[in-house]
């Protein structure tokens, strides 16, 4: 503490100063403006409790301590104080009633801060601001606050008087009491005349002085932006967003700065922006397959997310498609599940039960099941769109997520290879595949169609084709082995009796059957496969 003042003087040209009395340390001193003395030096003394008065040509320096102070009767005064002292009070609604102290906190990579000290009654008057350039914690910058309103309304009374040559030896900095009074004042002020003339303020208790170091502090590390969490999805049509075909792309990282970039294809040329975090994360259970089209109320799995939070619902807000969140399978599709109850377990960890497995016609991705650490992602507007060009559907196609504004082969980029079937325009596998044997020996097999977009109209009528139109392509399997295959535009189809002899030798008793819808590039959908008994 004297270091630094004995300093700060030194630099305003003050070479006369006596700073023996001041004890403590200074962790951190600013002083980076053209500036007086005085007005430098009065936060660094606010916050440590120093006066400084002119003795013998010196400038002595020294903390407020409690002292006794010295009494005096109206005999001392001399005869011009003898009659009346002059008092002066200044106007109540111009006291502060609130001191705010600025400083540099530690704690908080040496930003500046600030804290508040505030009458509790309901006094009306100002606020009186203290810029400390000090590097304080903030408890000793609340004391400082306390201090600093205290002397403020404390100085708004004063006193002044003439003492006789007796009372030579008070000083600016002791503190006086009358005989006939308990309040307690302070010498602020001495003038040397025929008498000593006394200025004088009401005193304040002294405040703790701080004696220590401010604990040392190490700036944080500085945030960098970690490799995010990457997934692509390719999914069916998402309600909402059936014309878009696109897949979807989930980025998450912790902490999260700001978007990341998505590159793809051999140009790597920028096809997206995440610009939030997606709801991620990974099974802790495994989830076994369950019943489609219903409810499943058997299967309870364990999720973690990575941030964020999930809730439980009605089952009318579920079946308006709340709560949709995809699994990844092992062979890279995903399904759609939705979960009515999402019970949170421990940090960051839900059970979720009441499912709704296979939606969208995603039954073929149900796992068997899926394992524990298969990912997690939650499907809503957090999920950005990925533009994919017409030949990259259907091949390896590299994506890079390096966050925004950085290189695409920086360091912290995360990168997936995935081979998108283009989801969203496959048609849906079949549903209630079923075959019977007629009188004649033929096999008449029939199914009802799934339709992507539009399929869940109750109303009269079916359900409109889309663009594929209805072809499809039915197969019968002998073990692994395909024995027959044929292609009908209806959801029927007759196996004649001669073809059954041909590829079996007799009639069956059971037949291996698939069938799959045809899209308008010739391409088969997804199928069903079921062994029938006949």
């Amino acid at each position: 503490m004297g270091e630094i003042v004995t300093a700060l003087c030194a630099r305003a040209g003050f070479e006369e100063i006596d700073v023996s009395g001041l004890r403590g340390a200074v962790s951190g001193y600013v002083a980076d403006a053209p500036s007086s003395a005085r007005d430098v030096l009065e936060p660094l003394m606010a916050a440590f409790d120093v006066a400084a008065v002119e003795r013998a040509g010196r400038i002595v320096f020294f903390h407020r301590t409690p002292q006794a102070p010295s009494a005096l009767a109206r005999d001392d005064l001399a005869a011009e104080s003898a009659a009346a002292m002059v008092s002066a009070r200044a106007d109540g609604a111009d006291l502060p009633i609130e001191a705010r102290v600025r400083f540099i906190d530690p704690a908080r990579d040496y930003l500046a801060a600030a804290v508040s000290a505030r009458r509790i009654d309901r006094a009306q008057g100002g606020v009186a601001t203290l810029e400390a350039p000090l590097v304080l914690e903030p408890e000793a910058a609340e004391i400082l606050a306390q201090a600093l309103l205290a002397e403020r309304r404390a100085g708004a009374e004063a006193l002044s008087l003439s003492l006789g040559p007796a009372h030579a030896a008070l000083e600016p900095g002791d503190q006086i009491t009358f005989a006939d009074g308990a309040d307690v004042f302070e010498i602020v002020r001495v003038e040397e005349a025929e008498t000593r003339r006394l200025e004088l303020t009401r005193a304040r208790a002294p405040s703790s002085m701080r004696l220590s170091l401010a604990e040392p502090n190490a700036p944080p590390a500085p945030l960098i932006a970690p490799t995010p969490a990457f997934a692509l999805l390719d999914l069916p049509p998402l309600p909402g967003a059936e014309s878009d075909e696109r897949p979807l792309a989930a980025v998450f990282a912790a902490p999260w700065l700001g978007a990341h970039a998505l590159y793809a294809g051999a140009d790597e040329s920028l096809r997206a922006l995440a610009q939030r975090p997606a709801l991620m994360g990974e099974l802790l259970w495994d989830l076994w397959p369950g019943p489609v089209d219903r409810w499943d109320e058997g299967n309870r799995a364990r999720i973690r997310l990575y941030a964020g939070a999930l809730g439980s619902v009605s089952r009318q807000a579920l079946l308006n498609g709340a709560n949709a969140m995809a699994i990844e399978s092992a062979d890279g599709e995903w399904e759609i599940i939705q979960a009515r109850d999402c019970v949170l377990v421990a940090p960051g960890e839900y059970e979720i039960s009441g499912l709704l497995r296979g939606r969208l016609g995603s039954r073929h991705a149900m796992g068997a099941p899926h394992p524990a650490g298969a990912r997690v992602v939650v499907l809503d507007q957090r999920l950005a769109r990925l533009d994919v060009r017409s030949h990259e559907w259907g091949e390896p196609l590299a994506v890079l997520a390096p966050p925004a504004g950085a290189f695409v082969g920086d360091a912290r980029r995360a990168a997936e290879t995935a081979l998108l079937p283009r989801a969203a325009a496959r048609p849906w596998a079949p549903a209630h595949l079923g075959a019977r044997r007629l009188a004649g020996g033929e096999v008449a097999v029939s199914w009802v169609r799934c339709a992507r977009i539009g399929g869940d109209s109750w109303g009269a009528g079916e359900p409109p084709l889309g663009p594929e139109g209805e072809r499809y392509r039915i197969a019968v399997h002998d073990g692994a082995e395909t024995v027959r295959a044929a292609e009908t535009d209806a959801p029927a189809w007759t196996y004649e009796t001669a073809a059954q002899t041909a590829d079996f030798g007799t009639l069956p008793a059971t037949l291996t059957l698939s069938v799959a819808q045809i899209d308008a590039n010739g391409r088969p959908g997804l199928n069903t496969r079921q062994t029938i008994t006949l």
